[in-house]
């Protein structure tokens, strides 16, 4: 017996013995290493909120109805495993107080303690910029940076959180001008527009913690009719039909699909490519599983929110105000 640990402990032995401990360790720790997605948050504006977009659905009782679908019910239907939990502070209404939403969205996110915040198109109303209903119209594109120099202000909290958050420039929407959303008042020109997607490129570069998800290239590749390549998937209106609404601001149902899709990619570069594994991003099985999401996220609370919203009506005297474009989503969305 004596000899036995004199063998395996000898002077040449040692090093080997002590090799493969530290291979073990090494072993344990990486497979612990990726870092939980069990809470994911979702703030933003319509987009985030699901605006226009509608799928019918099955349900057990053998109903057939139709369901609203934000962007929370599409992460939740396509999480692989069933505790993942989404939730969202998204706001169709965000247009209306930029400043107010910016600040709510962020302090709810932070009171969910999340492991990634999505917040692809948080940006758009602080930077395109209407100033509100409850502000001044911007003048110049001076006044858009200050906009946009505010809200990127408001994310500092949850930077100095930790939590990888994933934050979207903004697209050139000039071709949804007199769609029935948008007026030529609401929109930077392309000169404005490459000056404040360069603030944001540049802000997110100095902050390891937020990845940028490149929605002006998304967007300019759709309008353009050409696949958008995400997760290893190729997403085009020629195979799963149009990606835009037709109000051309807000994405169909296979159009968020994609948005998402290039926002988990993002996500991978924070979280060791941990987001895209975590989801099956399969259309039809999102559209398969949709309808028991959606009943199970009809919660008391959305219906409290439903009702505080107010009747936003179409005015051309006013651009501020963002109209209910008719017919732009209000039918099954492709």
């Amino acid at each position: 017996m004596r000899f036995a640990w004199r063998a395996l402990w000898s002077p040449g032995r040692t090093a080997a013995w002590c090799t493969l401990a530290l291979l073990a360790c090494t072993i344990v720790v990486r497979a612990e290493a990726p870092e939980s997605l069990r809470k994911i948050v979702v703030i933003g504006a319509s987009v985030s909120d699901g605006f226009g977009v509608r799928l019918r659905t099955a349900q057990q009782d053998g109903r057939s109805v139709v369901v609203g679908v934000d962007m929370r019910t599409l992460l939740q239907a396509a999480a692989r495993e069933p505790d993942m939990r989404v939730t969202s502070h998204a706001t169709s209404m965000y247009f209306s107080d930029p400043a107010r939403f910016a600040r709510e969205s962020v302090r709810q996110a932070l009171e969910d303690r999340p492991s990634l915040v999505l917040a692809v198109d948080w940006l758009f109303w602080n930077a395109y910029g209407i100033g509100g209903t409850r502000g001044p119209m911007p003048k110049n594109c001076d006044d858009r940076m200050a906009l946009l120099e505010r809200g990127l202000s408001e994310l500092e909290p949850l930077v100095r959180s930790g939590v990888p958050m994933v934050l979207g420039d903004l697209p050139d929407m000039q071709s949804a001008i007199g769609g029935g959303m948008i007026s030529q008042a609401m929109v930077p020109d392309p000169e404005c527009l490459a000056r404040l997607n360069t603030r944001i490129r540049s802000w997110c570069a100095d902050r390891p913690t937020v990845m940028l998800v490149d929605l002006y290239d998304l967007v300019r590749r759709v309008l353009d009719g050409k696949p958008v390549r995400a997760c290893n998937r190729d997403w085009c209106e020629t195979d799963l039909g149009p990606l835009l609404q037709r109000d051309r601001l807000h994405p169909t149902l296979n159009g968020t699909m994609a948005v998402v899709a290039a926002a988990l990619e993002a996500a991978d570069r924070g979280t060791g490519g941990a987001a895209s594994k975590a989801f099956d991003l399969d259309p039809s099985t999102i559209r398969a599983r949709i309808g028991t999401v959606a009943a199970q996220g009809a919660t008391a609370k959305d219906a409290v929110n439903a009702a505080e919203v107010p009747t936003v009506r179409r005015t051309s005297e006013d651009p501020r105000v963002q109209p209910a474009a008719a017919g732009s989503g209000s039918n099954p969305s492709p």
